[in-house]
């Protein structure tokens, strides 16, 4: 029976939220073998001076357990 860890990730980009995922996906894939699922979790964007600096995604990463 495969066991699954969750881990929440952070991506951002100055360009929209589909970038920002986009970059957590590839940031995902450098390290982590067996990604089952990326989920969304929440958008939002983070301000400067009342200027819009950059959108954020924080999504959830899945991806089972290696066993000998």
């Amino acid at each position: 029976m495969p066991i699954v860890k969750i881990i929440e990730l952070v991506g951002e980009s100055p360009n929209g939220w589909e970038e920002a995922m986009k970059n957590i996906i590839k940031e995902a894939q450098k390290t982590l073998r067996g990604i089952t699922r990326i989920g969304a979790k929440e958008f939002d964007v983070r301000m400067v001076d009342d200027k819009l600096e950059v959108f954020r995604v924080r999504a959830e990463v899945s991806f089972r357990l290696e066993r000998d």
